[in-house]
């Protein structure tokens, strides 16, 4: 009985501990994708319920808040304010400023913005691609706009794998591979540029 309580009341005071280190891997790895350029391929799968509802791939450049996404559907540019959508052999981009929630969905690397709040953290060993890795899955003591954050690292403090349940509890996952950081972007990658499209027409949703 006296080992009994005593393996209980080490582990309980062992949780502290492991719930830092979660948080300061996922800080590891946020200050790699804030403070360096970035660009990785992605396949980003929506679900509706368990059943997936679709997967787009494409890459993704990064630096900070500021992301570039082609795809196999369109190309996004976002410098942290605006965002240009063009959809795949369309003559027209169009012009928004996207809600959080917005980002979030699109940007595989905007967890970053989530897990620093009023969250519980929990890790454990796992393996992906059959490597090892760790899980840290993230969720919110209150209420928010997502319920649940699962985010997959390697032993280099690199994202492989992103799960993110919204508010609404539908799934959605980006799976990363072929990661670079240290990518030198310039601020015109983040832009749309007229003069590369002169015939696509702008339209401005703001």
């Amino acid at each position: 009985m006296k080992k009994t309580l005593s393996t209980l009341l080490l582990s309980f005071a062992l949780l502290p501990c492991f719930a830092q280190s979660a948080s300061q891997i996922l800080n590891q790895v946020a200050a790699k994708l804030q403070n360096t350029g970035v660009k990785a391929s992605f396949e980003a799968t929506t679900f509706k319920g368990l059943n997936p509802n679709g997967t787009v791939l494409g890459t993704i450049q990064v630096e900070g808040n500021k992301f570039k996404i082609q795809s196999n559907s369109m190309t996004t540019w976002f410098n942290g304010t605006t965002q240009w959508t063009m959809m795949s052999r369309s003559d027209e981009v169009n012009v928004s400023t996207p809600t959080e929630a917005e980002i979030q969905k699109m940007n595989p690397t905007a967890f970053i913005n989530l897990y620093r709040d009023n969250c519980n953290y929990y890790m454990e060993s796992d393996t992906y691609d059959g490597k090892m890795c760790r899980k840290i899955t993230v969720v919110p003591k209150a209420r928010a706009s997502f319920q649940r954050l699962v985010v997959l690292v390697d032993a280099n403090d690199n994202l492989m794998n992103v799960r993110l349940k919204d508010a609404k509890g539908n799934w959605m996952r980006f799976r990363i591979s072929q990661l670079q950081t240290g990518v030198k972007l310039s601020k015109s990658t983040f832009e749309f540029s007229k003069k590369d499209y002169p015939k696509v027409e702008v339209i401005d949703l703001r």
